[in-house]
């Protein structure tokens, strides 16, 4: 039996450095689509290189770049099979996941269900993480697009009709993160979460403001066991404390700016 067709579906700007690895792990999808937001570095070039093994499979579309939100959803719009897999450029399918999602599109009626959390493994200045916040991580990734959507403007998600299955199998997280990286983009996101939570009705307290930083610090460490990974795992966990009280300071900064314009 013919198996079901697969879009693997990517979204990128300025990935160069990535790219290469990412495609690479993705030559066995019928088809590799790629929504770029006007790269000004070489990401268009790597992908469309009539040398490299994913060549024939490749289709790349330019757009301008109006959130995670927006180019998820059109990206899934885009595509030319009903089966996606979601990738991100400094992700790299492992050999496990590719037999698995083959297998699965294999079976007489398709996969079992509509959409499956895909594993991801993290990793954290070049060492994997297997404790803590961020393990095990399981993402909405491979799923029949019919009638889903992507939501939140950060940490978008996919909403399904069903629940959704779990694959174990795993997508390997291979970004260049450190502590630079981490805290850029601490900066950015904690502004956007703050304006969301502040327009859900949240307000930061002295209690949020203090509490902040032990509770998810101690949380990360002990009852996520991010001790286990030595080092690294304290770090994240001082990290991850740091996110939280940031984001309270942020939701505090909002409260205070929409008061002084309204006296």
């Amino acid at each position: 039996m013919t198996p079901l067709a697969l879009s693997a579906v990517i979204i990128t700007f300025n990935e160069e450095k990535k790219m290469a690895s990412c495609l690479n792990s993705l030559t066995w999808v019928d088809e590799i689509l790629v929504i770029d937001a006007k790269s000004s570095d070489r990401t268009r070039e790597i992908c469309l290189d009539p040398q490299r093994p994913w060549s024939k499979q490749i289709r790349v579309i330019e757009r301008s770049w109006t959130g995670f939100k927006d180019q998820r959803n059109f990206a899934i719009d885009q595509a030319k099979n009903d089966w996606v897999l979601v990738v991100d450029a400094d992700e790299e399918c492992s050999v496990g996941l590719a037999d698995k999602l083959r297998e699965l599109l294999k079976q007489p009626n398709g996969p079992e269900n509509r959409a499956y959390k895909v594993h991801r493994q993290e990793f954290f200045m070049g060492k994997p993480i297997l404790y803590g916040m961020w393990n095990p991580s399981y993402q909405d990734r491979f799923f029949h697009r019919q009638g889903v959507r992507y939501v939140n403007e950060i940490h978008e998600y996919p909403v399904f009709a069903q629940p959704a299955g779990k694959i174990h199998e795993s997508l390997m997280h291979r970004s260049d993160l450190t502590i630079e990286r981490y805290l850029e983009k601490l900066n950015r996101y904690t502004t956007i979460e703050a304006q969301d939570r502040y327009d859900q009705g949240q307000r930061a307290t002295l209690f949020r403001l203090v509490g902040a930083f032990p509770a998810h610090f101690l949380k990360s460490l002990f009852y996520y066991g991010a001790y286990q990974d030595g080092i690294h795992g304290v770090v994240i966990s001082l990290l991850e404390g740091v996110s939280r009280v940031v984001r309270q300071i942020k939701v505090w900064q909002i409260a205070q700016q929409v008061k002084s314009v309204r006296s």
